[in-house]
């Protein structure tokens, strides 16, 4: 009896073994489809899986978060060092800064994502965070953006603003939102 117990053990391990090897290989495959597919998810039926249009999705829209966030620290900056950021400024700048940033997501942004309430949200959100608006009132600010002149202008500021940053590293002068705010509103 002991002596056909090491042969099935030995048989079960190496069947045990075989399938480790048969699973990583399933996720590294997953994994490179993941990656692979980038922004353009075509209509293969390897990429219509669940799984790998969420992961890339998710990835998207972290990225398109990070960009945003980084934007949103640099343009805080620049106001901060030219002075405005003072108490009585800050209803001005957090709706300029929201249609600013909501001009750069959709620059940054895919096609498809453009003007879409999930761009909305997350501008919102990152403006409740960096400036503290609250999101309702960021919300309003990008549902009445071509209302205002003082909101178009900023948002196509935050347009050009970020296909520069995008190539460049930079947000020029002329489309940095301390010089939109300046321009545009009497301070």
């Amino acid at each position: 009896m002991s002596y056909w117990l090491v042969p099935f053990t030995q048989a079960g391990l190496f069947a045990l073994l075989l399938l480790l090897g048969v699973q990583m290989f399933r996720v590294s495959r997953e994994g490179f489809l993941v990656e692979g597919a980038g922004d353009e998810l075509t209509g293969s039926p390897a990429n219509n899986a669940p799984g790998a249009a969420k992961a890339s999705n998710s990835r998207y829209h972290t990225e398109l978060f990070t960009q945003l966030h980084i934007l949103a620290a640099l343009q805080e900056r620049e106001c901060r060092k030219k002075g405005l950021n003072g108490p009585e400024m800050a209803a001005i700048v957090g709706s300029c800064a929201t249609a600013w940033l909501y001009g750069a997501g959709c620059a940054l942004c895919s096609q498809s994502d453009r003007h879409s309430g999930t761009l909305a949200g997350l501008v919102a959100h990152i403006i409740n965070r960096k400036i503290g608006i609250s999101r309702a009132d960021a919300l309003s600010v990008i549902e009445e953006l071509t209302a205002s002149g003082i909101y178009l202008a900023c948002f196509r500021g935050g347009l050009e603003g970020a296909r520069h940053w995008r190539e460049h590293n930079y947000v020029p002068n002329q489309s940095g939102l301390c010089e939109l705010v300046a321009g545009h509103t009497f301070i």
